[in-house]
């Protein structure tokens, strides 16, 4: 077992087969960064799983109190962003196919609720 940042993976170039992220993409400093270290390291044809909460849509009630918390969320919550659109990152970050739903997480507070749940595929 080893520790490391997401930006600078301590993996060979194409060295693995699958990479998960679940709750993480919010917190990094860097998100295009971290995404492009996962298509460094995943071989071709492998994949990048993930589950992470999102912005909720635009012009609703939810988006615009995600974005009066965020500030205060940041500082409680490890850097956590709330109204990063992470599925967007993930499409242009250079995967060759992203597959993904947005849901809606009614058991979780109404501020994380949005979603997104999906896979991306290294050319």
């Amino acid at each position: 077992m080893f520790t490391a940042v997401a930006e600078e993976l301590p993996l060979a170039t194409a060295s693995v087969d699958s990479v998960v992220s679940s709750g993480v993409l919010c917190s990094l400093s860097d998100v295009d960064l971290s995404l492009r270290e996962v298509l460094r390291v995943l071989r071709p044809l492998g994949s990048f799983r993930f589950v992470e909460h999102v912005a909720a849509p635009a012009r609703t009630r939810r988006r615009l109190l995600q974005s009066v918390a965020s500030p205060f969320w940041s500082t409680v919550a490890d850097g956590c962003c709330l109204t990063r659109d992470l599925l967007g990152r993930i499409e242009q970050a250079g995967f060759a196919n992203v597959q993904a739903d947005k849901i809606e997480l009614s058991q979780c507070p109404s501020i994380l609720r949005t979603h997104i749940v999906g896979i991306a595929r290294a050319s």
